[in-house]
């Protein structure tokens, strides 16, 4: 179970230690999605479940139920001093992605500005539409510990990553949030660039960020 006084690695290890069951229930219940999503106009149905797993860690199972190819996300959360926080894995189980409780408020107060909304209610909203990222990594004098500079559909975050060599695996963390318009004029080029790269990636392997039911 996930505690707040865990180190990164520990994190590390809790998520993807939990993650084979996670798996499992999101793709049964993206597989009972099935007929809704034939019987749809659309041919597409999407949802968002809530589950606790056996080692009592929360998660959100988001799946996007295309007709030809059904494929989900899952993001387990949890609370500390500093309020709700949300972890992404990769469709790749290479790296976990870190949405800090500053991080969500920032982004209800920089884009959605919705009064009231819990940090919970912002994951499950920030989370659907930014699953994909594009990022630029900046190396500081701790290897380990890299500046990062992410692009995401509705906005741009800051932060840094940690690189564990010995388990192969990227931690990001995004402490902060910004929108478009808040780009400063060192930060364009990247901004730009990273523009380009996320068109691309959306359009030739759009629902590959997301793991296959």
């Amino acid at each position: 179970m996930i505690v707040p006084n865990m180190n990164t690695k520990e994190l590390l290890i809790e998520v993807f230690n939990d993650l084979e069951v996670v798996d499992r229930k999101a793709a049964y219940l993206a597989q009972g999605m099935r007929r809704e999503a034939v019987k749809s106009k659309a041919k597409y149905v999407h949802r968002v479940f809530n589950y606790k797993s056996k080692k009592n860690n929360c998660w959100l199972i988001i799946v996007d139920y295309y007709v030809k190819e059904p494929c989900y996300t899952v993001v387990v959360y949890y609370n500390n001093q500093y309020g709700l926080n949300g972890i992404l894995v990769d469709g790749r189980n290479q790296a976990l992605i870190h949405f800090t409780p500053h991080f969500l408020e920032r982004y209800n107060s920089r884009f959605l500005n919705e009064n009231g909304a819990s940090n919970l209610e912002l994951l499950k909203r920030f989370i659907p539409n930014n699953s994909l990222q594009v990022i630029k990594a900046v190396q500081k004098i701790d290897i380990d510990k890299n500046r990062i500079f992410g692009r995401f559909k509705e906005g741009v975050g800051l932060g840094y990553e940690e690189v564990f060599h010995d388990k192969g695996k990227v931690f990001h963390h995004y402490k902060t949030f910004i929108s478009n318009d808040m780009i400063r004029d060192n930060q364009i080029e990247d901004f730009n660039i990273l523009g380009k790269h996320y068109d691309t990636y959306w359009e030739e392997v759009y629902g590959r960020g997301k793991r296959r039911a």
